[in-house]
């Protein structure tokens, strides 16, 4: 029953195990939980486990298993085995400024399409090809990139992954993603992994184990009387149950948090519960950040923020007049009120994304209301994430239209948005004040002041200006 331990800065993450099945229930005890308060050992796919990170620092531990206590090989003290972590005790603080300046979102199949084919097609898109374009992804004010799922899969978006540990072949494996993460590290680019594991993959060794009759994997899974739940009732796409395989997926996290990744981008999150979100926030100490389409209140001490679909929506609306700007305010005015300004700051503020039709194309590719949605994505409370190809305009419907290949023959052209991008990179709004007037949406901080108007106005002067928008100083 060994214990592995791994160390990253200042914190220790350490697994407990068991090789044996226990017949009713396995615990570890130690003294790192308030009055030796048992955790237990959940079935990991070889063992049981349970993952706990802890400072350094003497504690004691042992295992009860089917109510007997047993001992691991090594020093042992009162009855208990002996764990000692070296180093100095740090204050841990929480997450209380902004991760990112700016994200750069990759649908990793179509940044770099090597092949034709129709739009579930594997296009040939590989982390080789984003290691390339590094340069032109910082040169635009991007200090962290995106990546949708990375891992081996049956489809060409990867949500239905069949091996959490190793990057797809077809991407270039995990040689590709190392280069890709060294590479990113050195020009100051942090990466986020997209983490699917509301569900796995129909061909996941865990879900046929489970179907074949397995009493440990069924129990990962919601399967009853010849069916299971699934995401959208899509039959590849079992979903997990985090009762019982939630100490595995901490596992997955944790082995991708070594390797250096800096962030999660929880798929699903809606679906996750908020109590497991918050275990594995607090145990990987890395950012999680949800998709939860709606009210993210449930979510607000959960994860560091969320994908903020609940202000995407009505902003969009708001630029095609079919909503006014009191409608659209109220929207922000109730997240203001109900979120915590940190929880908001790190949410992601974005125009489109891969599960929605392009902005352009949402605004019936008028380029002056796509620069005013810009302007609020860079100026409002949040953090700006931009869906690759939005910086030349890259059109395109529902999904699978959304994820075209990126069309690099544009981006070299005149008609495109890297320098307007440039500019609201290098602006710092902090909120002080929101009103609206008559069809404009006015709010300011300490030295700028934003007015986005979804009727044509020809503004005039400031930093930037526009049909829709104009960016001045106080």
């Amino acid at each position: 029953m060994p214990i592995t331990v791994f160390r990253v800065d200042d914190l220790y993450f350490v697994r407990f195990s068991v090789s044996g099945r226990p017949r009713r229930a396995a615990f570890v005890v130690g003294s790192f939980t308030a009055f030796m308060k048992p955790i237990e050992l959940e079935f990991c796919g070889s063992d049981y486990c349970a993952y706990v990170s802890l400072p350094p620092g003497k504690y004691y531990y042992r295992y009860l298993i089917d109510g007997k206590v047993v001992l691991d090989d090594g020093p042992v003290e009162n009855g208990f085995n002996v764990l000692e972590l070296g180093g100095v005790v740090r204050r841990i603080r929480g997450v209380r400024r902004r991760l990112f300046r700016a994200i750069y979102g990759i649908f990793v199949d179509r940044f770099g399409c090597k092949r034709e084919g129709g739009p579930r097609d594997r296009l040939g898109g590989d982390l080789f090809f984003i290691r390339d374009r590094l340069s032109y992804i910082r040169s635009m004010g991007f200090d962290a990139i995106y990546l949708t799922p990375i891992f081996r899969a049956m489809s060409y978006h990867r949500y239905d992954v069949i091996d959490y540990f190793n990057v797809d072949d077809d991407l270039g494996s995990n040689k590709a993603f190392k280069k890709l993460l060294r590479s990113a590290h050195d020009l100051g680019i942090k990466i986020i992994l997209d983490l699917p594991i509301h569900h796995t993959g129909s061909e996941h060794p865990a879900f046929k184990a489970a179907l074949n009759g397995d009493p440990e994997f069924s129990h990962w899974y919601y399967i009853y009387d010849g069916d299971y739940e699934k995401f959208m009732d899509v039959r590849r796409m079992p979903k997990l149950n985090m009762k019982f395989a939630g100490e595995w997926i901490k596992g997955v996290a944790l082995h991708w948090a070594l390797l250096g990744v800096d962030a999660f981008r929880i798929d699903v999150g809606a679906g996750i519960p908020p109590w497991f979100l918050w275990d594995l926030r607090n145990f990987v100490n890395k950012p999680l950040i949800a998709e939860i389409w709606g009210d993210p209140f449930l979510w607000r001490n959960a994860v560091d923020g969320v994908m903020n679909y609940q202000v995407w929506e009505p902003l969009i609306r708001f630029l095609r007049n079919e909503v006014n700007a009191e409608e659209f305010v109220q929207v922000l005015r109730k997240q203001l009120k109900t979120l915590p300004r940190h929880f908001l700051m790190n949410s992601w503020l974005f125009i489109d994304t891969h599960d929605t039709s392009r902005a352009i194309t949402l605004l019936d590719n008028d380029v002056e209301k796509l620069k005013a949605a810009l302007v609020f994505m860079y100026t409002w409370v949040g953090t700006p994430m931009l869906y690759y190809g939005d910086e030349i305009m890259l059109e395109g419907g529902p999904d699978p239209d959304n994820r075209r290949c990126m069309d690099w023959r544009r981006v070299n052209g005149s008609n495109t948005l890297h320098e307007f991008i440039r500019i609201l990179s290098r602006l710092t709004l902090t909120l002080r004040y929101i009103t609206v007037n008559s069809s404009e949406l006015i709010y300011y901080g300490n030295e700028l002041e934003v007015r986005l108007s979804n009727e044509p106005r020809m503004y005039k002067g400031g930093i930037l200006n526009g049909d829709y928008f104009i960016i001045k100083v106080r």
